[in-house]
């Protein structure tokens, strides 16, 4: 619940910025997302971006969600805040990947030990440093890094994998974001990129 708090506080700073030039004017910004309402993302948009930015601004700002993916997948929802389309969207970071590095360096595989310090760390100087590297190199504004899901895991339905030798020949599908597709490859596996979206269609 505190995550989820800092979240909501960061993004309604943010998102004021935005919407100071509407003072006068009642101006809707749309949210375009995978996530859903039942999931911690999902909620901390709907439950708690959502109300809280329509409050702070007196009703002067609300924002119109669209979730699972309505309107777009994580890579299109970027291209259409580049495009103006959507105000708002969220991405993991691997998906974010297609629009700069700043924020590869949390997919780094074995990078952190567990997924309380991935959670620190996240929330800490690291996060902030690449958030601020991601909205200088992207323009975009990233409100928040944090947990939604876990770690990646290599699943298939051919063989049980130990050590990489295990994956060769087998394939993998995987973000568009170069460096998993790279390592994928590396370790002998065929990466197939895939959005989100796709994933059951393939």
């Amino acid at each position: 619940m505190q995550r989820r708090s800092l979240f909501v506080a960061a993004a309604v700073a943010a998102i004021m910025a935005i919407g100071a030039g509407a003072a006068d004017a009642q101006k809707m910004l749309k949210l375009g997302s995978v996530g859903r309402p039942g999931v911690p993302l999902g909620d901390a948009m709907a439950d708690g971006l959502v109300p809280a930015t329509a409050k702070a601004s007196g009703g002067q700002l609300t924002i119109e969600g669209h979730y699972r993916g309505s309107i777009c997948g994580e890579q299109k929802c970027g291209e259409q805040a580049n495009q103006g389309l959507i105000a708002i969207w969220s991405s993991s970071t691997a998906n974010f990947g297609s629009f700069g590095t700043a924020l590869s360096i949390f997919d780094l595989p074995y990078l952190f030990s567990s997924l309380d310090w991935a959670n620190k760390i996240s929330d800490s100087w690291l996060g902030e440093a690449q958030s601020k590297e991601a909205e200088k190199t992207t323009q975009h504004k990233v409100f928040e890094v944090f947990s939604s899901g876990g770690f990646r895991q290599l699943g298939n339905a051919a063989r049980p994998v130990h050590e990489p030798k295990d994956m060769k020949g087998i394939k993998f599908r995987v973000t568009k974001r170069p460096i998993e597709y790279t390592l994928i490859k590396t370790w002998g596996a065929i990466p197939v990129p895939y959005d989100w979206l796709q994933l059951y269609q393939g």
